[in-house]
């Protein structure tokens, strides 16, 4: 071999090998290998990550429905691969009478036809090979025609401007709950209405909402397909000057009278003030008679005859200072 021949052999196989080279390295940093001399494949991205567990995202129990009325529900599912079939798991309850569930959507429709609580298991499985499959109990109640609903609060407490209002729970009956809430316009700033369940106005009128205004509630339950809804407008004054605290019931300085071994109960007012009132009572009473802080409430069977006088006192919820109002009231037991 000359020495022409001889470097163009040697150049040629040191493209072979540089072309080689070339080709491992892309690979490495295509797959993310570690391999010596290929350079830094720190900022390779990692391969997606696959679908979540399988599982059956809705929780127990399912709406309530009524008795032939049409009703409709949707179980979910998250996770493993799509699409879906839905079943009933083997030796679970069946669906109340009337119900079908769709094995393709989950979901639960018909015109139920029975009373009946009962929780069936529903299995999920997806299209993964192997399938996966996850099975969850569900309470599902079909219950009597509601009666229609009503929203019973007819008025609403004052409240006092930079003065805690007193919590008012709204209430309505008939339909099924649970309820939900709702008021147009919006109460006055500072003050919330609980919208879920409760239905309780609480907070602080802020300075500036003086005045009254008028207001409409709005109670919706939860009858299934179609739910119920009743309103009622309602007046709500807020004022700037804390009224006083005075002690209404009883009118005078004495209560009804009782009567040895027979159950006594009566009930301290008051108005004004910041409601909340907390009630007190000095000297103490006797073992078998019980004041209500909270409430007023005088309670407790007499076991003997004889007069009981004692100083009520009611405090207030006004800041910073609390207002109280006092007076001696007397209780008389008869035979």
């Amino acid at each position: 071999m000359s020495l022409i021949q001889f470097h163009q052999h040697s150049l040629k196989h040191r493209r072979k090998f540089i072309t080689h080279s070339f080709q491992i390295i892309l690979l490495a940093l295509v797959y993310g290998s570690s391999l010596t001399g290929c350079g830094d494949t720190s900022n390779v991205s990692p391969p997606p990550a696959g679908p979540g567990p399988l599982s059956i995202a809705t929780n127990s129990p399912l709406p309530s429905g009524t008795v032939n009325q049409p009703y409709a529900a949707v179980v979910g599912g998250s996770g493993g691969t799509t699409p879906y079939t839905w079943s009933l798991a083997s030796g679970s309850p069946a669906l109340p009478a009337g119900l079908s569930l769709n094995a393709t959507t989950g979901a639960i429709v018909g015109t139920p036809t029975a009373l009946i609580t009962t929780t069936p298991i529903f299995r999920l499985q997806d299209a993964s090979s192997p399938a996966g499959f996850v099975q969850k109990p569900l309470t599902i109640s079909i219950l009597t025609t509601p009666q229609v609903l009503s929203m019973t609060t007819a008025s609403l407490p004052k409240g006092i401007v930079n003065q805690p209002y007193p919590n008012t729970t709204l209430a309505a009956t008939g339909g099924i709950r649970p309820y939900t809430w709702s008021v147009n316009p919006a109460l006055p700033n500072g003050l919330q209405l609980n919208v879920v369940s409760s239905g309780t106005i609480s907070g602080t009128p802020l300075a500036g909402t003086e005045g009254t205004t008028n207001h409409t509630f709005t109670v919706t339950d939860s009858t299934n397909p179609i739910n119920q809804t009743s309103d009622r407008q309602l007046s709500l004054t807020i004022s700037v000057v804390v009224p006083p605290l005075t002690i209404v019931l009883p009118a005078g300085n004495t209560l009804p009278n009782g009567r040895v071994n027979e159950p006594y109960s009566e009930a301290f007012e008051a108005s004004g003030g910041t409601q909340p009132y907390a009630w007190s009572v000095s000297p103490a009473l006797p073992d078998w008679l019980a004041l209500d802080e909270s409430t007023g409430s005088l309670t407790g069977t007499p076991p003997t005859r004889g007069t009981l006088s004692r100083i009520y006192t009611v405090r207030d919820s006004t800041l910073p200072t609390n207002l109280t109002a006092s007076r001696s009231i007397s209780l008389r037991i008869r035979n």
